[in-house]
């Protein structure tokens, strides 16, 4: 019987929050499908990582100037480990992610390197975006010395051995493939799912469970969460609909001085304007089961954990044409579109859920039934398996 294969993440920053994501989901779902599965990672002593020690084997890298210094810990890892590893998963283009590529295949030569991106197009097209999201290739246009030695380097060397690249988007794959050789034929789709399906967590709600409510949960006041532009659709429409608008997440300095102006001026919204600040995972779960529609006016936003959340919990999303999520929403109705910056055009999208009771309820059934399948992470993670079992395959008949 031959050994379990192997599959490592290496993901330096990692936190316990990471969990929820998909440096956690990935390495924990390739567990459930019979993966030998550890993450590795720069740890200090106080870095517990409670949650994660309960679902993966953890190495964890000293945190220290030394081990830090050129990535020396983590490439001195996988120097020693690489032939136990039969795939090695790392994330974005970044000098080191690239540089852990080119290492593990200096020492397991039939060994294979996944690497997922967090572009995302819809950001890249428009000015506000690119800068947030970030640019492809690092380091493009740098005037530095360095930079531009290390954009050589991993054009000509370090992309070669990355085996399968994903992206969060069908339009940003594309647009990726035509504009750069060494993704064509290497690059995939794969979503980022939920996490609502982990032991413990709150079970799926039903229409019975909803009020009025419309949701949005991020960065408060952040640049790109355009939170502003959701207010002013809100005090548009507030007369003319029972709903009430509820505020989740962190907030970015400065927003507090604006919500108080905001309410000072409209004092009639005092009560249906809810600011709950961040919220726990079993906290914001449950506002979810409350709500019937999520809405994200974000002005660039690339597949976001809280949009197969809020979905799983029967919310009817409302985004902007920013989001790596509008193509999904067109193709499997679970909500609607708009322009970004627009509140006229969000006013007019709840109104007309508001309005149509039938509507919001098949939307919601489409919501929860996406969810539960595109965007569960077994089945991201099953379809990402057979991509890799694929193409490792066709490199050995090679």
């Amino acid at each position: 019987m031959g050994r379990t294969a192997t599959f490592c993440t290496v993901f330096p920053n990692y936190r316990d929050f990471h969990f929820f994501k998909d440096p956690g989901q990935i390495p924990y779902r390739f567990a459930k499908i019979g993966y030998n599965t550890r993450l590795v990672c720069y740890s200090s002593e106080t870095d517990t990582l409670t949650v994660t020690g309960k679902y993966l084997s953890v190495v964890k890298i000293p945190d220290r100037f030394t081990s830090r210094k050129f990535n020396a810990g983590i490439v001195r890892y996988l120097m020693s480990n690489a032939m136990g590893i039969d795939i090695l998963n790392v994330f974005h283009y970044s000098w080191s992610s690239l540089l852990f590529a080119y290492i593990y295949k200096l020492f397991n030569r039939k060994g294979f390197v996944y690497l997922k991106l967090d572009y995302c197009a819809y950001a890249v097209k428009n000015p506000g975006g690119a800068a947030r999201i970030g640019s492809f290739p690092p380091d493009k246009g740098s005037t530095s010395l360095k930079g531009r030695i290390k954009d050589i380097i991993a054009s000509r060397y370090f992309v070669k051995k990355v085996d399968l690249w994903s992206v969060e988007d069908d339009y940003s794959r594309q647009l990726l493939e035509s504009n750069y050789d060494f993704l064509r034929a290497r690059l995939i789709t794969v979503y980022n799912g939920h996490t609502s399906d982990l032991p413990g967590s709150l079970a799926g709600c039903d229409s019975s469970q909803k009020e009025d409510i419309i949701l949005t949960a991020g960065r408060l006041g952040s640049m790109q969460k355009a939170t502003e532009v959701l207010l002013e659709a809100f005090k548009s429409i507030a007369s003319l609909t029972e709903y009430n608008l509820h505020l989740a997440g962190s907030v970015e300095p400065g927003f507090n001085a604006y919500m108080n102006s905001f309410l000072r001026d409209n004092p009639s919204l005092f009560n249906r304007v809810k600011l709950h600040g961040p919220l726990g995972r079993d906290d914001l779960y449950r506002l979810y089961c409350r709500s019937r529609i999520f809405c994200m006016p974000s002005r660039f936003e690339g597949m976001a954990i809280v949009f197969p959340e809020a979905m799983y919990y029967g919310n009817v999303i409302i985004t902007t044409n920013n989001t790596s999520l509008k193509p999904l929403v067109e193709k499997h109705r679970f909500g609607l579109v708009v322009e970004r910056d627009n509140p006229g055009a969000i006013a007019d999208a709840v109104l007309s859920l508001a309005r149509n009771r039938e509507l919001l309820k098949e939307m919601a059934v489409n919501a929860q039934e996406t969810a539960s399948t595109l965007l569960s992470w077994d089945n991201i993670v099953e379809l990402l398996n057979d991509k890799i079992t694929e193409k490792s395959t066709a490199s050995r008949i090679r």
